[in-house]
């Protein structure tokens, strides 16, 4: 084959390729397209998912098992299950088909933080927020759980401890050996919002206290009518 029949071939596949790379930018342009698009929660939440390849980040999934309430499933199982295509459940798992315009689901948001006061005892505080209002269960130490509704705007000054940057965003580090070896509060928290789940262990870090401090003001305060009811 002569130079002139090789170009005369490469003009052969030129259009070719022209449609392969039309089909490729159109399906960059379509499969965002097709996905949920994510809403925003109550809480500024880091837009990354969170990365569960690093064994510390892997044992919050361990511990949001061990601190779930009595008979509640943990949160980092229970989040987004909703989801879940009802094809690929037993027929006794089935669930009623999504709403036809997804943007008019109600939004899953639920929270959960469990910290420890002075005495290192632990506060834990679970909201399901729905609308402008929020379900409020709380436990206060050696106290049985109490909950009630309130309107959102109650909880403002917890949603800007809650909100910090640095409680979420913070490289994670394993919380093992130091929260006993060293007598730090528990400082756990979750969040759930629209089937993204998310988790971070404060209690060995020595340079969130500041942040730790005013989250469990926020806590104690809302969880004051537990303590009352305490034995």
């Amino acid at each position: 084959m002569g130079p002139r029949d090789r170009q005369h071939s490469i003009r052969l596949k030129a259009p070719g390729l022209l449609v392969l790379l039309l089909f490729a930018a159109a399906l960059a342009v379509a499969v965002p397209a097709l996905r949920r698009p994510e809403r925003a929660g109550w809480i500024a939440l880091p837009p990354q998912p969170m990365e569960a390849t690093d064994p510390d980040v892997r044992e919050l999934l361990r511990k949001s098992a061990q601190l779930a309430p009595a008979g509640q499933p943990a949160l980092a199982v229970s989040c987004g299950a909703d989801d879940v295509e009802p094809e690929r459940l037993p027929p006794d798992f089935a669930r009623p088909p999504a709403p036809a315009d997804a943007d008019e689901a109600p939004l899953e948001e639920r929270y959960a933080l469990l910290i420890g006061g002075p005495d290192r005892r632990p506060w834990r505080l679970d909201i399901d927020v729905h609308g402008e209002r929020a379900r409020l269960r709380a436990q206060a130490p050696g106290a049985a759980a109490t909950e009630r509704e309130l309107p959102l705007a109650a909880l403002t000054p917890l949603r800007a401890a809650l909100a910090e940057p640095e409680l979420w965003s913070a490289p994670q580090r394993s919380s093992v050996f130091c929260a006993d070896r060293h007598r730090l509060r528990q400082a756990y928290v979750e969040a759930c919002v629209d089937g993204r789940y998310f988790a971070r262990d404060r209690a060995c870090d020595r340079l969130a206290a500041p942040l730790l401090d005013e989250l469990w003001r926020q806590t104690r305060a809302l969880a004051a009518p537990a303590a009352d009811a305490a034995p």
